[in-house]
């Protein structure tokens, strides 16, 4: 097979099954997350809001991911697909394609909470910039350091060659790896996902610092399936 693996689009109907799921499923995400984000602000305080909001997302992934994930996998975050690409269980053709339908899902589910919301209530629609006072280098730190996490128990979900496999179980695993990453910084919820940043900030024009939400998911999602390729893959002779 090829590296591009132009191959694999011959079954047109199977990958546009697949990259329907994969907008699908982002488009729930993005427009579910960002109204709950929107009603938490108006009803708990600020510590409280990043374990809400982690508790939230963390299950709504899960859900997510047992709808979609016997399709396409469910990544529904171009870092996952990045670090499945790095982890050479998809070739390139195919991973910009997921990563289309990804980006095409958050925009629609940006426009959708940005509809239905109230102006009152919508604020930036949860639109990712750094605060707190936190630095543009410590928010790449945290996005690059919870999404090789988040990747990497994608990555062992999703290995076939260990003994028990299957996204069952796997997308619980996958969505209290969320609630963990994003709760364990009281003064950050992180994005770990790059079209989560991306639809909201189309909808208020908002791009202060955007690529850093961009950069630090990619490159913890490449490093991820690297890692997880040469030195974690399951080995049964081990």
């Amino acid at each position: 097979m090829s590296l591009l693996g132009l191959e694999e689009l011959k079954d047109y109907v199977k990958v546009l099954k697949q990259l329907f799921a994969e907008f699908l499923g982002t488009f729930l995400y993005l427009s579910i997350t960002l109204l709950a984000g929107l009603t938490s602000n108006n009803s708990v305080s600020w510590h409280s809001l990043v374990v809400v909001t982690a508790l939230s997302n963390g299950f709504l992934v899960a859900s997510i991911i047992q709808v979609t994930g016997h399709i396409s996998g469910g990544h529904i975050n171009p870092a996952v697909t990045v670090g499945v690409l790095a982890c050479g269980r998809m070739k390139i053709a195919k991973g910009i394609l997921y990563i289309s339908a990804q980006i095409l899902g958050s925009l629609f589910g940006a426009f959708v909470a940005y509809g239905i919301s109230e102006i009152s209530t919508r604020g930036n629609l949860g639109a990712t910039i750094p605060y707190n006072g936190l630095r543009v280098d410590q928010v790449f730190g945290l996005e690059f350091l919870m999404t090789f996490i988040l990747v990497s128990v994608v990555l062992s979900v999703i290995d076939t060659n260990k003994p028990v496999t299957g996204l069952g179980s796997g997308a619980l695993a996958i969505g209290i790896s969320i609630v963990a990453c994003q709760s364990s910084a009281l003064f950050y919820s992180a994005s770990l996902n790059p079209v989560r940043s991306l639809g909201p900030a189309v909808m208020m024009n908002i791009w202060s610092h955007h690529w850093v939400f961009w950069i630090g998911p990619l490159l913890g999602g490449l490093c991820a399936g690297l890692v997880y390729r040469f030195m974690l893959v399951y080995n049964s002779d081990m």
